[in-house]
């Protein structure tokens, strides 16, 4: 399915759909010295910015899963300055990204503010503030960002029980790109990235 289609029938790029559900046979490995999280049957192309990252399916096929976000699809929105909504570019002619962030970062520009939202094109601002709860709750204003770039990821964070087996020990926790004690044992879901320049976007 392309993210015209999906778009049209109200199912967002970056929401996951059940059949993209994959297993995550998680095992952890000695890596310079220190224990590392990996897949058992790990591919080097999973691993980036020196964290492994969660295996998630493309077919976007079965059963929307509205609360939750894809992996995939919501790194290649940070990393490209995509729309959350349609997947297409979210960077207006003048160069600058539209992005919907909480109303309590807008009015200072010159802070940088972090977020794992993706961009939303200006095309798709009304259907992004209608399909996710969480833009709903974070009081959101329309924006555009001058630049940004990536600055962490929120994660699950595992460690060994006394037996030897792989256990959850933090939940979608924000880690930072330089927090390597972390990045060994975290298991990427969204990518963190900080935005710089942000102003409110124009009426309209």
């Amino acid at each position: 399915m392309t993210a015209a289609v999906a778009t049209e029938l109200g199912k967002p790029y970056i929401t996951p759909y059940e059949e993209e559900t994959l297993d995550l046979p998680l095992a952890f490995e000695w890596a310079d010295g220190l224990p590392r999280l990996t897949y058992r049957d790990a591919l080097p192309q999973e691993w980036m910015f020196k964290v492994l990252w969660a295996r998630c399916g493309t077919a976007r096929e079965g059963k929307i899963q509205w609360h939750l976000v894809h992996t995939l699809r919501q790194r290649r929105c940070m990393l490209k300055g995509l729309c959350r909504v349609c997947g297409k570019s979210a960077t207006d002619p003048g160069g600058r990204i539209n992005w919907i962030m909480p109303s309590s970062l807008v009015g200072d520009r010159t802070s940088p503010w972090p977020t794992a939202h993706p961009p939303t094109c200006k095309a798709h601002v009304d259907e992004a503030l209608a399909t996710c709860p969480y833009l709903r709750r974070e009081a959101p204003v329309v924006c555009t960002v001058g630049d940004y770039s990536p600055v962490g990821v929120l994660a699950n964070l595992y460690g060994e029980d006394d037996g030897g087996r792989v256990v959850e020990t933090g939940h979608q926790i924000p880690v930072g790109l330089d927090e390597s004690h972390l990045l060994n044992r975290a298991l990427a879901t969204q990518l963190i990235v900080q935005v710089t320049d942000l102003q409110p976007a124009a009426p309209g």
